[in-house]
């Protein structure tokens, strides 16, 4: 067991080694504006809400096209990100592209996340994001001006929004952008034995911990050293980056030890393809994350699909123009098809 886990350290540290060196690479060879210059002459408004779930206030973005008329009908779309994303990150890079294109878009923070309620605080919830993303279908559904509703999830929120659809009837199509189509048979390979019983009880304890006393303990979500604990391995520069995802004021690199059995063992989007009856759009890249898992589920779709293959490298998908218009020119399309 000891030689199998130093040896798959190793082959991850040259992993992540290599993701990083491509990954600099790429984003210093864009020559291009991010996505915080590039929307400053746009003319959609930007307006601050909040609505609740089971008593919780959660608190969003919400976008109006150009020459918005609330007298008029509009397509609206739910825009989400990766697991520990907040709402200024990739979510409002996305909302502000597609309501240039003449949606109502609204992007908001998960519960225990960012502005919004919740405890404990810093918390990965599968059926949890399933609620509050139903909550954003109703608050969309409350607008007069709004006609049909679609998601368009980003990395993780392209699992959650496989959830929404597999449950919520109320959503007429979907998109997942270089989505992390995990699947709990994925976990040993990732994480190994060791450490998947290892945290499997510190994840339990913790929730013990907070029921008992309030307390609630973390740890990193993005590690890129073996040194340093954390949930993820990954070079995950985005969020290193103090001019990127490390310059969001609201974004924390913690994660609470509560979130590892949902994470890690019940988090599965895969299992959700085939229960989705919706229009769906799978938008990857060779070198996204687990893009294999990307084209499996796309397999086992049972609807309406498309499946658009970019190219870019994986966080570029979050805040680089060049590599997001890739994926909004694949999404505006498949949604005005099905939300007009």
């Amino acid at each position: 067991m000891k030689t199998r886990n130093k040896t798959l350290t190793m082959l991850s540290l040259i992993l992540v080694a290599t993701l990083a060196t491509y990954a600099q690479q790429s984003y210093n060879n864009l020559n291009s504006k991010k996505m915080k210059n590039l929307t400053k002459t746009t003319t959609i408004t930007k307006e601050k809400i909040n609505f609740k779930r089971d008593g919780l206030n959660l608190v969003g973005h919400l976008f109006k096209p150009t020459n918005f008329d609330p007298m008029l009908q509009y397509p609206a779309l739910i825009v989400q990100g990766s697991v520990s994303s907040v709402k200024e990150m990739m979510p409002d890079n996305y909302s502000q592209l597609l309501a240039k294109e003449g949606f109502v878009v609204i992007d908001f923070d998960y519960a225990s996340w960012g502005e919004s309620d919740g405890l404990p605080r810093q918390n990965e919830s599968v059926d949890g994001k399933l609620k509050d993303l139903k909550a954003a279908v109703t608050y969309l559904e409350n607008l007069p001006y709004i006609n049909k509703i679609g998601m368009v999830g980003v990395c993780t929120s392209g699992g959650n929004a496989a959830y929404l659809a597999a449950e919520d009837d109320r959503v007429d199509a979907i998109a997942a952008v270089v989505p992390w189509m995990y699947e709990p048979a994925l976990a040993e390979p990732f994480w190994g034995k060791e450490t998947l019983d290892k945290n499997h009880q510190r994840s339990l304890e913790n929730r013990q911990l907070f029921k008992t006393t309030g307390k609630n303990e973390k740890t990193q979500i993005f590690t890129n050293t073996t040194e340093v604990e954390g949930f993820n391995f990954t070079p995950g520069e985005y969020y290193f980056d103090k001019s990127r995802g490390g310059a969001i004021e609201n974004w924390k690199n913690e994660v609470s030890w509560s979130s590892w059995i949902d994470w890690v063992e019940k988090f599965d989007p895969i299992s959700q393809a085939e229960k989705i009856t919706v229009p769906t759009l799978v938008f990857s890249t060779d070198e996204a994350l687990i893009p294999d898992q990307a084209k499996k589920f796309y397999s086992l779709l049972n609807t309406e699909k498309e499946l658009v293959w970019g190219n870019g490298y994986h966080f570029n998908f979050y805040d680089v123009y060049p590599q997001m218009q890739q994926a909004v020119d694949a999404v505006v399309p498949f949604m005005k098809k099905h939300l007009d």
